[in-house]
């Protein structure tokens, strides 16, 4: 599986490296194709009959295609909680992200989604606030969170179980609104 996930990241950044970024001035939306691969670490509470709650983070790395150049490649990390139905395995989440690129410079947003528990999650993602070049940056777009394998440890002494997964988030119309 991370020989898989190995080799979408290097074809990101072949995909990527084919691009000659230009300098993006103020007042310029950027228009974006983004897509990270992510691995989740946190824990699921069982909080009803038939629900549970996982809370933890997302972190990876971003992928990202425009003209006008911007977070070609960053850190993503989005900490957020999933509530589960046990019983229909439908979710619904949210959270926040710190985006991070080679700079330094740090893209903040906020996200939510719904969908099925390991299958992935659709929803919107809000561009919030930026520093250094992305001060005062605001935008958005829908995202898709995808599940690619996951796993559940558990302590039985404890009661405590944690989650590990691993999968792909892409945004198709990511709009970076620059002021």
């Amino acid at each position: 599986m991370k020989n898989w996930l190995f080799i979408i990241a290097i074809s990101a950044v072949v995909v990527l490296g084919a691009f000659k970024p230009t300098v993006a001035i103020a007042g310029e939306d950027i228009k974006l194709e983004a897509m990270a691969t992510w691995e989740s670490k946190g824990s699921v509470f069982l909080v009803g009959e038939k629900q549970a709650l996982f809370v933890g983070g997302f972190s990876g790395v971003m992928f990202a295609a425009s003209d006008a150049g911007g977070l070609n490649a960053a850190n993503i990390v989005c900490p957020g909680m999933m509530d589960i139905n046990l019983e229909s395995n439908q979710t619904q989440g949210s959270g926040r992200c710190i985006i991070t690129g080679a700079s330094g410079h740090r893209v903040f947003a906020k996200w939510d989604c719904a969908g099925l528990a390991m299958v992935g999650c659709a929803g919107t993602f809000t561009i919030t606030a930026g520093t250094g070049r992305f001060q005062g940056v605001t935008g958005g777009g829908d995202f898709v969170l995808r599940s690619a394998i996951g796993q559940l440890q558990a302590n039985l002494l404890s009661g405590d179980v944690t989650n590990i997964g691993l999968g792909l988030a892409v945004w198709q119309n990511l709009v970076l609104k620059l002021p």
